[in-house]
């Protein structure tokens, strides 16, 4: 996975992020095999999150945020099969039950997000760890793979900061007393109807620069 993010880092250095993860989760397989499942999990989570807001960003957010991680998984493969004919609609619903285990483990078992008192009661053995990181390494890598391979220009979201005029622009229409700014609001909970109008604004920016 490592040297699969290495590849695309020129023009997706965001993933970069999920490195010491992986690093983590292969150096604690035989010692801490349960802080190997629960990297495990989190790069699942974290992986197919990034997918979706990349990929078909979530009309309700929280909701989506909420959601358990093999729905999130799982909604993120569905974003993968919408954009690549390569990828069988059936492949969702196969790995759901996989995802549900690991994130059952992590739950369970593990020693970082969820604080356990000593002794623990259930710990993975390193034979189960070396599975479950054998295999989400070769789900997660066809994941980061079949994205890797859409097309950069379509799925890169347009960082809101980028956009400082019409932003502004939007501002002044729709003042918000007391409330987030308008722009900021409808990049982040209507992605899409900003793209819409971001479009029309610089397709009337470009008429007017014409004019002159």
């Amino acid at each position: 996975m490592i040297e699969l993010i290495d590849r695309h880092s020129p023009g997706e250095s965001d993933f970069r992020y999920y490195i010491p993860i992986i690093q983590k989760a292969e150096s604690n397989e035989i010692e801490h095999p349960d802080i190997t499942i629960e990297c495990c999990a989190s790069l699942f989570q974290g992986i197919s999150k990034t997918i979706v807001y990349r990929l078909q960003p979530p009309a309700d957010k929280k909701q989506f945020e909420n959601e358990s991680i093999q729905r999130q998984v799982k909604l993120a493969l569905r974003c993968l099969s919408a954009n690549d004919d390569l990828i069988e609609i059936a492949f969702p619903v196969a790995v759901e039950n996989l995802i549900r285990v690991v994130g059952e483990l992590r739950n369970t078992r593990g020693d970082i997000s969820h604080g356990r008192v000593v002794p623990k009661e259930l710990q993975s053995d390193r034979s189960l760890a070396r599975l479950v990181l054998n295999v989400s390494e070769s789900v997660i890598r066809y994941m980061l793979a079949s994205y890797f391979a859409l097309k950069p220009v379509d799925l890169v979201q347009i960082q809101y900061v980028e956009s400082t005029d019409f932003n502004e622009y939007l501002d002044e229409l729709n003042p918000l007393e007391g409330k987030p700014l308008y722009s900021l609001a409808l990049y982040e909970q209507f992605y899409e109807d900003y793209l819409v109008q971001l479009e029309i604004f610089n397709a009337l920016e470009e008429e007017e620069d014409n004019e002159d």
